[in-house]
């Protein structure tokens, strides 16, 4: 583990300290193009190497943190090689017209690609060396810095349904409003049709890049386990047969947390696929239990063995990993999510059946497993706030009719 932690330090300062070479090389070039006085190639420098160092420092944080957004976290050199493409993107918008430069798509793309935090810094970081070599105001950096922003925050979770006609619309819309607002408008020259042309340009430039950016990331990121999800999640699979055969009870209590599992982690804004069939497959372990063997170790690694070789998507196994160690820290909020769901159908079902004609006071017994596992220690360390876990509460408490079905 620690040769693990020293390698990922080591890939971290390298990838970082690439890309810091990559742009100060890259301003250290567009000052001689250009000509610039010492001074002024300096600065940029300067300013480049820092805020590139900084960039460096936070995506290390993000990743050490577990706080990138879908799957990024496991592909670290897809966002440091996104950062790189944006870099060139960044230093070529200094030769050209101010209003065309394509900086929403730069901070949507290191959005999706990173995180909503990343993508902020990462792109502004990008739009100050654009700014500092073009000469350009300071109002154009707070007109794209606006424009990204707004970019990020509407892109900032996008679901299995992968809606974004509406982001979409928004974004480019918010675009030509900050162009009018502060390249039109400030032009020395009588009002007309004309000077629209470069926004619009810029509009339509950053829609194609946008949809080309959009229709990439579904492919590679949004949709790249969905059939593995849809076919480990069919009631026809080997291995949920096998569960309902060898242990009945396990295979409906599975059924009833999956349940859950999508349930709140649609509301929370989750990984749906990911908690939901962790839910599926969290008691799949009954079927690798062997007597003969010290409980634990063997098991595990044959288990998670069984993970790899099925090929469950990296999400899916992390949180049954959180779930299944009992050494293991819970980070995610995918696993807390499994953890309570688990705990309520559990709790519900032995209440029904140690007395099938009782009525039960299902609020009542939610607050006394959410006490009982919170008191536990067991989500300390778990990035779900109790905000979070409030309002997951509230969803088991809207739940009474489905508790009908436990009984």
């Amino acid at each position: 583990m620690g040769e693990k932690k020293k390698n990922y330090r080591w890939y971290h300062l390298l990838a970082g300290l690439g890309l810091l070479v990559a742009a100060v090389a890259g301003v250290w070039l567009l000052g001689r193009l250009q000509q610039a006085g010492q001074d002024i190639q300096l600065r940029n420098m300067v300013m480049t190497a820092m805020g590139m160092a900084v960039l460096s420092l936070l995506v290390r944080q993000e990743a050490a943190e577990h706080l990138m957004q879908y799957d990024n976290e496991r592909h670290l050199m897809r966002f440091y090689l996104c950062l790189l493409a944006c870099l060139a993107v960044a230093l070529a918008c200094v030769f050209l017209p101010v209003g065309a430069w394509p900086f929403l798509v730069v901070y949507i793309t290191l959005a999706l690609y990173g995180s909503t935090f990343l993508g902020a810094a990462a792109g502004s970081v990008l739009l100050m060396i654009t700014v500092l070599g073009s000469g350009a105001e300071s109002q154009m950096f707070m007109m794209y810095l606006v424009c990204g922003l707004i970019g990020v925050s509407l892109f900032r979770r996008l679901d299995t349904e992968f809606r974004v006609g509406v982001p979409f619309a928004i974004s480019l819309l918010a675009l030509l409003v900050c162009e009018t607002a502060n390249v039109v408008l400030f032009a020395n020259e009588r009002l007309d049709m004309e000077l629209f042309v470069v926004p619009a340009a810029n509009v339509i430039i950053s829609a194609i890049l946008l949809l080309g950016i959009l229709k990439l990331f579904s492919q590679s990121v949004t949709y790249r386990y969905r059939v593995a999800y849809m076919e480990l999640t069919a009631p026809e699979c080997e291995l949920l047969t096998r569960l309902k055969e060898e242990a009945r009870e396990d295979y409906y209590q599975s059924m009833h947390t999956a349940y859950f599992c999508e349930r709140i982690g649609g509301r929370l804004e989750l990984d749906v696929q990911a908690v939901k069939a962790a839910g599926f497959y969290h008691k799949i372990g009954v079927l690798y239990q062997n007597k003969d063997t010290d409980e634990g170790k063997e098991q595990g690694e044959e288990l998670f063995a069984m993970f790899h070789k099925r090929h469950f998507p990296p999400a899916m196994q992390e949180i049954l990993k959180e779930y299944l160690l009992p050494d293991r820290i819970v980070r995610r909020k995918e696993t807390a999510v499994l953890i309570l769901s688990d705990a309520v159908t559990a709790a519900i079902i032995h209440l029904l059946a140690a007395d099938k004609g009782r009525n039960l006071d299902y609020d009542k017994i939610i607050d006394s497993v959410f006490k009982i596992k919170l008191d536990s220690g067991v989500l300390s360390q778990c990035l779900i706030s109790m905000k979070e876990i409030t309002q997951m509460k509230k969803i088991f408490k809207e739940e009474k009719l489905y508790y009908d079905f436990l009984r």
